[in-house]
C-alpha cells in the first residue's frame, strides 16, 4: 500500500509532462496549417479587341462559389481576374482541373492548384 502512494506523485507528473510534449509537437502544425475561405463571388469585366471596324466589345462574366485552401480571398480574386482578363493560360504555375462539386446551371466547376494551394469556383459556362 505504501509503494502505490510512493509511486503516484512521479507518475502524475510524468503524464503531465507527456501531455504537454503532445500538445506542443501538434500546435506548431496546427498553426501552420492553411484555412479554408468561402470567398463567394466575383465579377469582371473582359474588353474584346475591336476586329475589321467593329468597335470593342465589353462582356461582363460572373464567377461564384470561391473557395480557397492556402490563399486569401483578396489573392483569388487577383488571380481570376488574370486568369479571364489574360489570354497567355492560366497564370502564376496553377494546375487546371476539372472541379467535382454541384454548380448552377449555366456554371462550370473549375479547380486550380498549386503546392499546397487551392482555388475553386463556379466559372460562367458557354
Amino acid at each position: 500500500m505504501g509503494a502505490t502512494r510512493k509511486w503516484q506523485g512521479p507518475a502524475a507528473i510524468g503524464s503531465a509532462v507527456a501531455l504537454l510534449a503532445g500538445a506542443a509537437a501538434l500546435a506548431p502544425g496546427a498553426s501552420i496549417a492553411a484555412t479554408t475561405h468561402n470567398c463567394g463571388t466575383k465579377s469582371f469585366t473582359i474588353e474584346r479587341k475591336a476586329e475589321n471596324g467593329t468597335p470593342a466589345s465589353k462582356i461582363k462574366v460572373t464567377v461564384s462559389q470561391i473557395t480557397t485552401h492556402g490563399v486569401s480571398c483578396q489573392a483569388a480574386g487577383s488571380f481570376l481576374k488574370k486568369l479571364y482578363t489574360s489570354g497567355t493560360g492560366v497564370p502564376e504555375n496553377y494546375k487546371c482541373a476539372n472541379g467535382h462539386f454541384k454548380v448552377p446551371l449555366g456554371k462550370v466547376p473549375e479547380l486550380y492548384t498549386r503546392s499546397g494551394k487551392r482555388i475553386q469556383f463556379a466559372g460562367q459556362g458557354g
